[in-house]
């Protein structure tokens, strides 16, 4: 049975047209015109007329400066996105629409009252087209307006981006920078930065104050594996990173010892994890919807095989550490010839002091990322490997 395709709770497009596009000119002629007149002709300068309609109620016009202007400064855009289209600029039109549902589960709209958060979305935009601009290299040469548009189901943000003195030709940007645009958009609405740093907080009070509490140089399991990675290490300690293809032999052990620390003595706060990567999902689901593109695509996975990379790195580089130390002790007591000394070279001791190194490597790690897993800005999740 095919899996139901899921509209997203957040849409975004993006268009361009030429100074010779006629809804260029219209655009202009309704800049500074009253909120209820714009509304109304919406379709004469909308590049969305098919997909979104008439709206029921139009905000002022907001800028990257502004949350609403005032007469004097829509008189002056107006004429800056006159000078543009004289200039032969190019106009990008941006669309973000809403799933209204959405937004009042999200808390940001009252279907009863009407209220929407809207200090919250233009501030949500302005990052988004601030990504643009930054990409594109118009960051100091381009102008924006936009307005909110009121629909019963679908309440939508229209932008416009020109520049006064032209330096671009050409208007298509890359469907990355679009995917980029829209995170950058649902993270800063979403706060999501700001809840990362709270449940970071959290956590590390709560999680490193517990992997102190035991003494894992009793452990004969833990000391087993951790000889079996050091016997399959490749000899030179250059390639003792976990993703290189010549630690694939010690990765398997390696792999094992991850697992086993977390299964011992991080079983509680692993459960913990995979649910909120589940719950992660599931609103990234929600968000970006399913289909071909679909961008929370092993968003889980990635995560997981993130822990026990950052966990394996951290075990190497701790053992490097402690090798090269027990290499001077060895070369002081014992003057070993170079054969002997190369034969040893990747032998170490498991001694209390090394094994609590490791351990709090381990666990230092494991924290660090499961921290990060929670709300982390969904810029680095959903975009291809960015």
């Amino acid at each position: 049975m095919l899996k139901k395709k899921t509209r997203p709770a957040v849409v975004f497009k993006s268009k361009f047209i030429v100074n010779t596009d006629k809804k260029f000119k219209s655009y202009i002629d309704y800049i500074n015109r009253d909120d209820a007149i714009r509304n109304g002709a919406y379709q004469q300068y909308s590049l969305y007329n098919e997909y979104m309609g008439n709206p029921e109620k139009t905000t002022g016009i907001f800028t990257n400066d502004s949350n609403r202007l005032t007469q004097s400064e829509k008189d002056l855009v107006k004429e800056k996105f006159s000078l543009a289209q004289e200039k032969k600029s190019i106009m990008w039109q941006e669309v973000y629409s809403f799933d209204n549902e959405w937004l009042k589960k999200q808390g940001l709209y009252d279907p009863k009252t009407k209220f929407l958060d809207e200090d919250k979305i233009k501030n949500a935009i302005r990052k988004s087209i601030e990504f643009s601009l930054e990409k594109s290299g118009m960051k100091e040469t381009a102008l924006w307006s936009g307005a909110i548009h009121y629909n019963t189901d679908n309440i939508h943000i229209h932008v416009a981006i020109c520049e006064p003195n032209p330096t671009k030709k050409r208007g298509k940007r890359t469907q990355k920078t679009l995917d980029t645009m829209k995170s950058k958009f649902i993270n800063h609405l979403l706060d999501f930065d700001e809840e990362y740093k709270e449940i970071n907080k959290i956590l590390r009070e709560n999680l490193l104050k517990s992997s102190k509490d035991f003494d894992i140089s009793k452990d004969a399991t833990m000391k087993k594996l951790m000889n079996e990675v050091v016997n399959n290490l490749p000899p030179d300690s250059r390639h003792w990173h976990y993703n290189y293809n010549t630690m694939n032999d010690a990765k398997v052990p390696l792999n094992k010892l991850i697992k086993y620390y977390i299964d011992t003595y991080k079983k509680d706060e692993y459960m913990d994890l995979i649910n909120k990567l589940d719950k992660q999902e599931k609103e990234l689901e929600e968000v970006y919807g399913v289909g071909k593109r679909k961008k929370f695509k092993d968003y889980k996975q990635n995560k997981i095989d993130e822990l026990y990379t950052r966990m394996g790195n951290a075990f190497l580089s701790d053992l490097k550490v402690q090798l090269k130390q027990e290499k001077r002790n060895q070369f002081e007591k014992q003057r070993l010839s170079n054969d002997n000394f190369y034969k040893k070279q990747n032998q170490i001791y498991m001694t209390k002091k090394t094994l609590y190194h490791i351990k709090r490597s381990l666990g230092d790690e494991f924290d660090n990322v499961k921290n990060q897993s929670y709300y982390q800005s969904l810029q680095n999740e959903i975009e291809y490997n960015r």
